[in-house]
């Protein structure tokens, strides 16, 4: 019966209640009541949706002549009221306070990319890579790893990595490329892949090379799309339109294949994946001429990749590509994210419709301040840990 209870409270309440007794701290902190918590956080977010906003302030540094993004986090979460639209007098436009960063020993600046998983957040700057529980106000930095020595002596950067879950072990595993060979003429990379479990152990040790290498390299400066154990990255755009697909890795085999892009696509157009919920991908691609946008899924938490893409959605959109947050049946309408704006598509009356303006949007807490640039992403808030 408590168990019952306590399932259904906010991540802020449980942490509240776990001093107090200790048969409750016990239940908590059980892996199997945090899973169970995970689920019906997920479920909440069918009913109601909830986003987490990054703001990101801009500071001059001595290194680069413009304005970078700074080197603190600051999340907030921003709830989606049923029958918001952008004059309704019900229109939330404040973001609660989750959690702050101060990331100042790393002497270079932060990237304004990050992704979301079951809770936790991973972020990746020009050194370093972190993850963050904004519920549970948790962090880690990454050891560094010591591969991809092109530079003679400096550690290369490729700027391409993600976070997924290995749904054979339960634990979140961190992944990144790292470059073995790269020459200018003829032009030619080759890359391999390192991953990093979370919760593992090992400090900076807990970097693994990955046994086999991606069979063509991924694009630079990308965060992976993870879906059911599978992470998906971009190829560089020659080996898209080559293979016409995109880089998949299991988590659980610890193995790359390629997954076929939809039969519908012109890559030489250019698309994005996004992820629903953790249980599709989505692939999103204007036309040629930029007036309808296209929405595939392919449904990887029903039929693993053993399946084919479903054509959703053409959709009238005269602008340049966005990010797709949600669509039914996991909403009722379409969620994009265009901008710096929090949209809805109505499918009734195909009319697009502002939720949000980031940049209107009221921060409460800690570190609230004016800010140019804005992340935005689906949240579900979790118990999940993160540990060395």
């Amino acid at each position: 019966m408590v168990t019952e209870i306590l399932v259904r409270l906010p991540v802020k309440s449980l942490l509240r209640f776990k001093p107090a007794c200790r048969a409750w701290q016990a239940i908590i902190d059980d892996p199997v009541f945090i899973r169970a918590h995970l689920r019906r956080s997920a479920s909440r977010w069918e009913q109601s949706h909830s986003f987490i906003i990054n703001p990101h302030s801009m500071v001059r540094v001595p290194w680069d002549r413009w304005p970078v993004p700074s080197n603190r986090y600051r999340f907030h979460q921003w709830q989606l009221q049923r029958g918001t639209t952008t004059t309704s007098p019900r229109n939330n436009n404040v973001a609660t306070f989750l959690h702050a960063k101060d990331l100042s020993d790393d002497q270079q600046f932060y990237t304004t990319e990050f992704t979301h998983r079951d809770g936790l957040v991973f972020s990746t700057t020009t050194t370093s890579l972190h993850v963050f529980n904004p519920a549970t106000r948790d962090a880690i930095t990454l050891p560094t790893s010591s591969r991809s020595n092109l530079m003679g002596g400096g550690r290369f950067n490729y700027h391409c990595s993600g976070l997924g879950l290995d749904p054979r072990t339960g634990m979140y595993k961190v992944v990144q490329a790292f470059f073995r060979f790269q020459s200018m003429e003829p032009a030619e990379t080759k890359m391999g892949m390192e991953v990093f479990t979370i919760g593992g152990g090992g400090g900076g040790a807990g970097w693994r090379e990955i046994t086999s290498d991606p069979p063509y390299p991924a694009k630079r400066f990308q965060i992976g799309v993870s879906v059911c154990g599978y992470m998906f990255w971009r190829f560089s755009e020659r080996h898209t339109k080559l293979e016409r697909g995109i880089l998949h890795l299991s988590l659980e085999e610890e193995e790359f294949g390629i997954t076929g892009l939809p039969d519908e696509l012109d890559t030489d157009n250019s698309f994005l994946l996004d992820e629903l919920l953790g249980r599709d991908l989505c692939v999103s691609a204007s036309n040629t001429s930029c007036t309808m946008l296209n929405i595939w899924t392919l449904p990887v938490a029903d039929e693993s990749l053993c399946t084919l893409w479903q054509w959703r959605y053409c959709i009238d959109y005269p602008w340049s590509l966005c990010s797709v947050m949600a669509l039914p049946p996991f909403s009722d309408e379409i969620i994009l994210l265009r901008g710096n704006n929090i949209c809805r598509y109505d499918l009734a009356t195909s009319k697009l419709k502002i939720l949000c303006r980031l940049d209107r949007t009221r921060y409460q807490g800690e570190g609230a301040r004016k800010s140019e640039l804005f992340s935005a992403m689906p949240f579900i808030e979790s118990l999940v840990r993160i540990t060395y």
